[in-house]
This record gives C-alpha cells, sequence and structure tokens, in this order.
C-alpha cells in the first residue's frame, strides 16, 4: 500500500472517530429485517441517523413504521443485518453479547411504555439495579439522592411499585436510567401507559434533563403532543426516514400534527 493511500485510510478512520465521539448516536445505513412465515419483512431499510451530544430527539411514526425497530437497534437488543451502529464512539457489531451486556448497562439507559420496574424492590433498589450488576452501588449514595431530589421522589423512595402512582413508576424508571451518566438515554413510548397531564409532565422533566445536564435524549412517539418537547423530529415511514425538521418552527402540537401528515401523505411518501 502506498503512503499517500495509507495516509488517506488512517486520515478517513481518524475521520470516523471523531465524528463519533462528537455524536453520541450514529447509525450508518442500517437494515433489519424479520422473517414473517415465508416472507421477509424490512423493519427498517438503510436507515442513517445522527443524534447530538446534548440533543433531544423524537423519532416519530405510525405503528409498523420501524421507529421502536431503529431504537432496539441503537440500544443494541437487536443486531442490524447490515450497516453499523455507533454508540459512544463504540461499533456494537464488533461487541460478543457479554460484552455487549456490559457497555449497554454503563452507556444506554433504556426508559419503557410499561416501566418494567420490579415489584419486590423499593423505588430507590429499582433506581439501583444497573448497579447493583457492576458491583457499584454502595458508592453511588450521594448520586441517587441527588436524583430522587432532583425528580421529586425523595419521599418515595422506600415504596414499591404497588403503592406508586403511573407518573411516579415512570419518574423511576427515568432515574433508574439516568443512574449510571449513560451516553444517551433511549425512550420507547415512555408516555403511553399514562394519563395526558402526567405524561406532558414527564416530557417537560426529560426537556429539562436535556437542557440542565446536557443528556443526550432519543423518544420514540406517534403523539405530536410529546414529539413537540423534542428540539427535532425524525419522520420514518415503511422503515425508512422520510425527513426531519425542528420543533422550533411550530407554536404547537396541533401545527406540529398538521405538519406531520402533510409529510405522511405527501405524493412521494409511499415506499
Amino acid at each position: 500500500m502506498s503512503a499517500t493511500v495509507l495516509s488517506a485510510s488512517v486520515a478517513k478512520t481518524l475521520d470516523t472517530a471523531l465524528e463519533s465521539v462528537a455524536s453520541p448516536v450514529r447509525i450508518e445505513s442500517a437494515t433489519k429485517r424479520f422473517k414473517q412465515g415465508p416472507t421477509t419483512i424490512e423493519a427498517i431499510r438503510q436507515v442513517s441517523l445522527s443524534i447530538a451530544d446534548g440533543e433531544f430527539v423524537a423519532i416519530m411514526g405510525a405503528s409498523g413504521s420501524g421507529k421502536s425497530t431503529l431504537l432496539h437497534v441503537t440500544a443494541g437488543l437487536t443486531w442490524p443485518d447490515a450497516g453499523n451502529v455507533f454508540v459512544a464512539g463504540s461499533d456494537l457489531s464488533k461487541m460478543c453479547d457479554a460484552a455487549l451486556t456490559r457497555f449497554r448497562r454503563r452507556k444506554i439507559g433504556l426508559i419503557f411504555q410499561s416501566f418494567n420496574l420490579i415489584p419486590s424492590l423499593t423505588a430507590e433498589q429499582n433506581i439501583l439495579l444497573p448497579l447493583m450488576a457492576e458491583g457499584a452501588a454502595a458508592g453511588q449514595r450521594e448520586q441517587l439522592d441527588a436524583l430522587l431530589e432532583r425528580l421529586g421522589m425523595t419521599s418515595r423512595r422506600r415504596h414499591r411499585p404497588d403503592a406508586l402512582s403511573g407518573g411516579e413508576q415512570q419518574r423511576v424508571a427515568i432515574a433508574r436510567a439516568l443512574i449510571t451518566s449513560p451516553a444517551v438515554v433511549l425512550a420507547d413510548e415512555p408516555t403511553g401507559s399514562l394519563d395526558s397531564v402526567t405524561g406532558q409532565k414527564i416530557c417537560q422533566l426529560l426537556q429539562e434533563l436535556c437542557h440542565e445536564q446536557r443528556r443526550t435524549i432519543a423518544v420514540v412517539t406517534h403523539e405530536p403532543a410529546v414529539a413537540r418537547w423534542a428540539s427535532r423530529v425524525v419522520v420514518m415511514k415503511d422503515g425508512q426516514i422520510l425527513t426531519e425538521f425542528s420543533t422550533a418552527e411550530f407554536g404547537n402540537p396541533h401545527a406540529l400534527a398538521a405538519h406531520y401528515q402533510d409529510i405522511v401523505n405527501a405524493p412521494g411518501a409511499e415506499s
């Protein structure tokens, strides 16, 4: 290999590494297929997306658009059949299952629609679970106290999930996602099990955490009232990204919803 070619290769590798560090999440041409009987379904197709440090992004689409599959690929919960996924500068495809599990526990915070709390544990025990798995819970009391105070859950820390409201359970789930100071927080329909008022409070909380603590957050949703709290909306349909836009252009969720419908119903938006 000539010095010129080698130099170009090194430069390209360096550029890729720098971009990965600058973007906590970088997805390159990811495709994921599922078998449905004799049929192969492409849940996502050639999807590329970057999320900047401290950015709050909403991935929006109808059921079957591929948005949840994209989140699962980003979280390393499922492997893409093609393409690459980088989180915090690391290529998830290069990791074995055990290494990926450890990486996810340390670098990726996950928030689910159904909370996924362990019924027999208290709120603070549920929050500390990722650290317990690392054997590092004992030294994080100050961080736990700060999180509970910020989320308004100090007085509820010793309550089990069945003694907490839906909004309180989701706050515990958010704290659990944040306790390891992850590179990115991924939320899959985080307000889906909540009433509209509580859901909006959870969205406001995520936005505040993004601004105050420079948390990098990606939320999957089909609701304009949720997407409006993000700074950027990525629109998906039929496994592909159609476009993206800034929420600063819209004064209310109704205007955002109308713009979203214009996008997905536009000629050429069909695959």
